[in-house]
């Protein structure tokens, strides 16, 4: 890319972002306090490398960056229109929408459950779903990822004591959690400049009060809150599309974790960043209690649900 097109690329970037910004009314005191001590956190991280890493580290340290560009300057009220977060984790007009939003609203549980567990809070500006505008497609998948692994792993997030999330995007797998009745311990494992934001919209969302929610980047906060598992506390660690995104030293450093938590419920996709995670999940994870589904209507993405497989050499 030339100079001139990486011009119109940023001052285009920056326009999409005012336009997302656009109607915001002026802060509140308490609010302009808040973004201020935003923008201050996230001036104070590193800006993280990008050259000469494993494909997959590489790419989310480039996502880790712009999200800082962002948490630095931009208003955090309208963050889930950000474009880091749009690509990654509030996808926009996803072909996978319309029949998680049908599956769910077929459900038997749908009155009881999941039409209040899509209703969006607002946090972030999330952009409307047309079909269904109390709720945003990032919403309707996360609700629609916990329908499938509560019947893959037999268990209702509800009746979980402890959940240790990896890479919890900008918090709303948890807050789902807690509007479907977590009571528990949780804790979020993430890149540090999503660590920033998860504080951020799990206290706007409310989540933060109590005290049981914890976020971090630093493993040996991880390594702590494992240890502090009660053997007689069910305990599971969660994943969706995250640890199919990391790179092969981490995943196997985070193993012996999964083992002492003891249950997991995964979502994967087949191939990223020049990774087979058939084969590694099938060769590393999967075992007798292991159990795996397919989702039809997102290509070669996959469910998977049990207790860890014993470590085995790669």
């Amino acid at each position: 890319m030339g100079l001139l097109d990486s011009l119109k690329f940023r001052v285009g970037r920056w326009r999409a972002l005012r336009a997302a910004e656009r109607g915001l009314a002026p802060p509140t005191p308490r609010e302009r306090a808040r973004i201020d001590a935003l923008h201050a956190d996230f001036a104070e991280l590193p800006v993280a490398p990008v050259d000469g890493l494993d494909p997959n580290e590489a790419d989310w340290n480039g996502a880790m960056n712009r999200l800082r560009e962002l948490g630095m300057r931009a208003d955090p009220r309208a963050f889930q229109r950000w474009d880091v977060i749009v690509a990654r984790m509030a996808h926009m007009e996803s072909p996978a929408t319309a029949p998680e939003l049908a599956a769910l609203q077929a459900d038997a549980a749908w009155e009881t459950r999941w039409r209040d567990a899509i209703r969006e809070v607002g946090v972030g500006r999330p952009s409307q779903y047309a079909p269904h505008p109390s709720s945003s497609e990032a919403l309707i998948q996360t609700v629609y990822h916990v329908r499938e692994l509560e019947e893959l792993s037999a268990r209702r997030v509800d009746e979980w004591d402890v959940v240790v999330e990896f890479g919890g995007g900008f918090g709303g797998l948890c807050r789902v959690m807690h509007a479907l009745g977590f009571r528990g311990r949780y804790l979020i494992f993430d890149l540090p400049a999503f660590t920033l934001l998860q504080r951020y919209y799990l206290d706007q969302a409310g989540v933060l009060g109590g005290g049981n929610v914890r976020v971090t980047s630093d493993l040996r906060d991880l390594d702590a809150f494992v240890n502090g598992i009660k053997p007689n506390e069910r305990a599971v660690f969660w994943a969706t599309w995250s640890l199919s995104e990391t790179p092969m030293t981490l995943r196997e450093r985070i193993k012996p974790l999964v083992q002492r938590i003891g249950n997991y419920c995964i979502a994967y996709q087949g191939r990223y960043g020049g990774v087979d995670n058939v084969r590694y999940f099938t060769d590393h994870w999967i075992s007798g209690e292991s159990r795996i589904r397919r989702i039809e209507h997102r290509p070669d993405d996959y469910y998977l649900a049990g207790r860890v497989a014993p470590v085995t050499e790669a």
